[in-house]
Formats: structure tokens, C-alpha cells, sequence
């Protein structure tokens, strides 16, 4: 149990950098569209560039994948977290315009700010289990023959 809390923490330290920096570009982005857009197109927009920029981030450095053998398969799971990720935000929007039809802009990006922190626990936990190694894996691989 120790040994995995001892790998689980740099991990978990690395993804929260990478996370605030991918939460700021999405709330800059969706600040920047919002006028043009409205609240629901900037907000997908914004969560789909992020998201493009946090997953690659994530699997270099986070989970270290060396290469890029899986990055379009993790690109297409990410989806999946997207898709959670725009229900969370728009949800919270949706419910932001029945209490408060006319929120400025500043309680609409901490709406999505809000929604995207608690989507961020659900990406680290996906993330982890798809990128990174299990025990079992390991042993697998330590154990396989090899040709030469």
C-alpha cells in the first residue's frame, strides 16, 4: 500500500500542474469566445482544445508513454472524458441560467471553473487507469519471453 501511494504522488503532483495550466487556457479561451459564441459553444470549444493540450501533456509527462505508439486511441478515449466534461460545465451553465438569466461573465467562467475541477478528479483517475502501468503489466512484461 505504501509503495503505491509512493508512486501515486509524483504523479499526482505532475497532473495538477499540467491541470492548472490546461484549466487556465480553457478559461482564457472560453472568457475570449464567450461574447461571440455564447456560454455553450465557447465552453465546448474551449474544453475541446484543452483537453486536446491536457491529454498530451498528461501522457508525457504525468504517465510517461515515450512515443507515440497509443496517442490516438488515448486522443479518442479522452472523448470520453470530454463528453463527461461538457455535461458537468453545461450542466452547471444550464442551472446558472435558470437562477440567473442575465450572469455576467466573470460568474459564468467560474461556473465552468467550478464544473471542470470536479470533471479534473474523474480525467486523473481514467487517465491513470489507462496509461498507467498496473503491477500485473509489469510483472507480464518483466516476465515474457523474449526472441532474438
Amino acid at each position: 500500500m505504501r509503495d503505491r501511494l509512493r508512486a501515486l504522488a509524483p504523479q499526482i503532483g505532475k497532473f495538477a500542474v499540467i491541470g492548472v495550466a490546461s484549466t487556465l487556457l480553457y478559461l482564457v479561451v472560453f472568457a475570449a469566445m464567450r461574447p461571440s459564441a455564447g456560454n455553450q459553444w465557447a465552453n465546448i470549444l474551449a474544453l475541446l482544445i484543452s483537453t486536446v493540450f491536457n491529454t498530451a501533456l498528461n501522457r508525457r509527462f504525468t504517465f510517461e508513454v515515450k512515443g507515440s505508439g497509443g496517442a490516438t486511441r488515448v486522443q479518442l478515449q479522452s472523448l470520453i472524458l470530454l463528453a463527461i466534461t461538457v455535461a458537468v460545465t453545461a450542466g452547471g451553465l444550464e442551472i446558472l441560467r435558470q437562477l440567473d438569466p442575465r450572469a455576467n461573465g466573470l460568474i459564468s467562467t467560474g461556473t465552468v471553473g467550478a464544473g471542470n475541477v470536479i470533471a479534473t478528479v474523474v480525467r486523473f483517475f481514467l487517465l491513470r487507469r489507462w496509461l498507467a502501468p498496473t503491477r500485473d503489466d509489469i510483472v507480464a512484461a518483466e516476465t515474457a519471453p523474449t526472441s532474438w
